[in-house]
This record gives structure tokens, C-alpha cells and sequence, in this order.
């Protein structure tokens, strides 16, 4: 029988999910001065973004499998404090190939804590709960981002940007600090038992759906991320206020979703909403596409089209995750460490080809963030019929 999650294991989980985006995102205002005080180009200093995107899922595969075989709380006590050390030590290092020595461990530690809170929401959870505490935890995840630049820069008015790689510092120990009190106890799986492999569960055809579903649909949130300068500065030419503003529509827009996929699951299942919500990313790609064909210079039809389709993710990625994760019992934390892995490495690969291919037009943006959606929700169609005749054999098993 499973326990119900407490609040306070909620707000920790919570916790190390935000750790990430703010890493990632607060010093982003201060990379420019970095570059200056190691005297080298601003893009090795930019390019430790990708860094610890890859860091992250690396992290994620040694800590998933570690995390089934010796605890949930150990491993993120673990990771926090790797994340923890290596965030104090970037503080103070003076040249660019500490930087990035010690960014990249930096990044495998905040994978290998990041990779159990899935695992462990599904240790303590099932079903709609499960997706309701998913949900939740992923919007503290997308709102963290457009929070992150804002401290990032009022550090660095207070004091240096040393200051940042500290604060994530004291933040990350803070949180271990917290987890070796509130983590649940995890029974560790019998050494009689088989293993999980990364391979068995690609194999299994009715989770395989919704792992695409999740990575596809995290692939088009990290494509728009990278390129919506491009396209509402460069192309549409708005203000940078005007470009604040309208990524923050986004943020209110996954917001709304987020709240209505929570309401909605207490009269329907994960998988239910995870193919309405998808098919609301579909339409706002095909606004886009419409967008780009009938009115190219609109901006507003064009940002219809972006709210829609990321909103939509406000109620993908929490009911993919779940539906992914409820095929795995104590091998969660390999088929968590293989879905975090899985969609930072396609996400960063397919944002990183759209913002190559972008020159002159967003058609290699829109067209992308569309196929996105339509894979993701091919892959969920039939993840959910391949469930829907598991469940009727097995009904027919029992009548028989």
C-alpha cells in the first residue's frame, strides 16, 4: 500500500526540480562579464549552457540505476552535495578550464539528484495523485527559468557574480540538509531479483509511447527557450521589455493549463489528459503554421500560436512522466534516469539543429516545434491503445 506524499516531501521535491533552471538560467545575465574577467570570448563561457544540459543527463543514467539499488535519499543526498561543492569551487576558480571541469561535474551532480524525484513520486504515489504531485512539481520546474535571470542580476548589483555559483551553493547543501530528514525510507530491491536495463524498458512497448510522448514534447519547450529571441527580436524586431512581457504570457499560460490538468484529473486518468493536452499542442502548431503562411509579419497571430502550443506543456510533460513511470515499480529510477536522459540530449540535438537552420524566417522553427507535437502525440495514441487491449486481455484472462 502506498503512503500518501506530505507537503514537505512535495516543496523538497519541488526544490531540487527548480535547482536545475536556476543553475542554468541565473547566471546567464553575468556570462558576459565572466568572459571578461577570464579574458576569453563570451561564447566559451555561453557555450557551459549545453555543458551542464549534457551533464545533467549523464548524471541521470549513473544516478537512476544507483538510486534502485542503494535508496532514493542517499543518491540525492549524493548529487546535492557534488552540485553543492562544485557550485562553491566554480565560485572561485580564475580560469576557463576549471570553469569547465568544474561546471560539467557540477551538472552530473544535479542530474543524479534531479533523477530521483520522478522515481520517488512514483514510489509514494500512484495513479491520479501521482499525476496531480507530477504536475505540480513541474510547474515550479517552468516557472523557475523566468525567475532565475531576475536574482541572477540583482546579485550581481548587490555583489559579483561569484555570488551566483555561491548562492546555488548554500541552496543545494540547504536542501541535502533537508532531504536526509523528509526522504522516505526506500526499500532497496532483492539482489535476487533481475535488474532493470535501460534496453528492457525501451522494450516495453506500452510505456515506450509515453517516454516519446515526454521527450518530444520537452524537445519543443526547450526549442522555443532557445529561439524565441530569435524570433521576437530579430525577426518580429520587439523591444526588449515587449520580449519580457511575451515570454511571460507563456509562463502565465502554462500556469492556467497546469492548474486546469490538476482539477481535470480528479474525473480523468493521466493518459486521458495527456492526449487532450497534446492535441492543444497540435492546434497551436497548426496556428503557427498558419501564422507563417498567411501573415508572416503578424506578430500577435504568431504569438497566439507560441502560447498555445506552450501552455499545452503545462499538461504534457507532468501526465507523459506518469504514464511513462506507472509501467516501473523499483526499477523507477532507471526508467527515470533513462526519460531525463533521453529528452536533455534529444531537446538540446533538435533545439541546438533549429537555431543553425534559422536565418531569415522561422519556418525551421515553426515546422520543428509542430513535428514535435504530432510525434508525441502519434506515440501517446498508440501507447494508449496498446494499454487499452493489455487491460482488456488481462479482463479476459480473468473471466476465462
Amino acid at each position: 500500500m502506498q503512503q500518501s506524499i506530505s507537503k514537505s516531501l512535495i516543496l523538497l521535491l519541488a526544490a531540487v526540480f527548480a535547482m536545475t533552471p536556476y543553475a542554468i538560467d541565473s547566471y546567464l545575465p553575468a556570462i558576459p562579464i565572466i568572459a571578461t574577467d577570464f579574458n576569453v570570448d563570451t561564447s566559451l563561457i555561453a557555450i557551459t549552457v549545453s555543458m551542464y544540459v549534457f551533464g545533467m543527463a549523464i548524471g541521470q543514467l549513473v544516478g537512476g540505476p544507483l538510486s534502485d539499488k542503494f535508496g532514493r535519499q542517499p543518491i540525492m543526498s549524493l548529487g546535492l552535495l557534488v552540485f553543492g561543492v562544485c557550485s562553491l569551487v566554480l565560485a572561485l576558480v580564475d580560469s576557463l578550464a576549471f570553469f569547465w571541469l568544474w561546471r560539467c561535474l557540477q551538472s552530473i551532480g544535479g542530474g543524479m539528484a534531479v533523477v530521483v524525484v520522478p522515481a520517488t513520486i512514483r514510489d509514494n504515489a500512484e495513479g491520479k495523485e501521482a499525476a496531480k504531485v507530477f504536475s505540480l512539481v513541474m510547474l515550479i520546474m517552468m516557472i523557475a527559468p523566468s525567475i532565475a535571470p531576475a536574482i541572477g542580476t540583482l546579485i550581481m548589483k548587490i555583489s559579483s557574480w561569484h555570488w551566483i555559483f555561491l548562492s546555488s551553493a548554500i541552496f543545494a547543501i540547504l536542501v541535502a540538509i533537508c532531504a536526509f530528514f523528509i526522504m522516505p525510507k526506500h526499500i532497496k530491491a532483492s539482489n535476487t531479483m533481475p535488474s532493470t536495463s535501460f534496453k528492457s524498458v525501451l522494450k516495453f512497448k506500452p510505456a515506450r509511447g509515453y517516454l516519446i510522448a515526454q521527450v518530444f514534447s520537452y524537445a519543443l519547450l526547450i526549442t522555443f527557450i532557445t529561439n524565441a529571441p530569435f524570433a521576437y527580436l530579430v525577426k518580429f524586431g520587439v523591444s526588449e521589455t515587449l520580449f519580457s512581457g511575451l515570454f511571460i504570457a507563456n509562463v502565465v499560460g502554462v500556469v492556467i493549463i497546469n492548474r486546469l490538468n490538476a482539477y481535470l484529473l480528479n474525473r480523468y486518468d493521466a493518459e486521458q489528459m495527456l492526449l487532450a493536452f497534446l492535441g492543444l499542442k497540435v492546434f497551436g502548431g497548426l496556428v503557427l503554421f498558419c501564422s507563417i503562411l498567411i501573415m508572416p509579419n503578424n506578430l500577435w497571430f504568431a504569438v497566439s500560436g507560441f502560447v498555445i502550443c506552450m501552455a499545452a506543456t503545462g499538461g504534457t510533460i507532468s501526465n507523459a512522466s506518469v504514464s511513462f513511470l506507472k509501467h516501473f515499480g523499483r526499477s523507477a529510477g532507471t526508467a527515470s534516469a533513462l526519460m531525463g536522459a533521453m529528452q536533455f540530449f534529444i531537446g538540446a540535438i533538435i533545439s541546438g539543429i533549429t537555431a543553425l537552420l534559422l536565418k531569415d524566417a522561422l519556418w525551421p522553427m515553426v515546422l520543428i516545434m509542430f513535428g514535435c507535437s504530432v510525434i508525441a502525440l502519434l506515440a501517446t495514441l498508440k501507447a494508449n491503445a496498446l494499454n487499452r487491449k493489455m487491460t482488456e486481455t488481462k479482463m479476459s484472462y480473468c473471466v476465462n
